[in-house]
């Protein structure tokens, strides 16, 4: 996947996309990956795909703010990503899309063009990537570390941010509730106050 990683980079570039809040998004979206495999037992594939479209997701910023997202999905999908197949790069594309704005329907063609399992997919590695996307809200890379816990029905997010982050944990909390429907738990994010 190195080779699809350096494809998302040198696009992404192309399109003079915020490098380091990407990279940021990127990291945190694996990092929450990872850290609720109990919640989705996807595979290291669909981590992959998740981390490019933490890379691409704001890349719609070259036609302006107002439907980036949008923007984002139809640059990936024409674009020439080695490393990736065309149901992959359609995976990352639908993920982009959906790190902000509605939720994935089935009266949008390019979600509707995906398999069943694959629309399942894009639903929850858009929610971890738009819950990743709130953590970095400042664009400063504010959130150093994360852990999650889930209590019965609440799932609680704790960032470490060495110089604050009220925004991240603001934005965090909004950008959570695609995450909370996706997996029938309320996010809550918290900012560890122990250094």
């Amino acid at each position: 996947m190195e080779e699809a990683f350096a494809a998302c980079i040198t696009l992404g570039r192309r399109y003079g996309f915020e490098e380091e809040h990407c990279r940021q998004d990127a990291r945190l979206a694996v990092r929450l990956f990872d850290l609720t495999a109990d919640l989705h037992y996807l595979d290291q594939e669909h981590r992959d795909l998740l981390y490019c479209a933490g890379l691409l997701h704001d890349i719609g910023y070259a036609e302006g703010y107002w439907e980036h997202h949008k923007t984002a999905y139809r640059l990936i999908t024409k674009a020439d990503l080695p490393g990736l197949t065309e149901r992959q790069r359609h995976i990352v594309a639908n993920v982009a899309r959906y790190h902000r704005g509605a939720r994935p329907k089935l009266k949008h063609e390019g979600f509707a063009a995906l398999d069943p399992d694959d629309r399942v997919v894009v639903k929850m590695l858009g929610a971890i990537l738009r819950l990743a996307d709130g953590l970095d809200r400042s664009h400063t890379d504010a959130v150093h570390a994360m852990d999650v816990w889930l209590e019965a029905d609440r799932f609680v997010v704790l960032v470490d941010c060495p110089y604050g982050c009220s925004s991240e944990v603001w934005a965090g909390e909004k950008k959570g509730r695609f995450f909370g429907e996706v997996f029938g738990v309320q996010v809550s994010v918290r900012q560890r106050l122990d250094f």
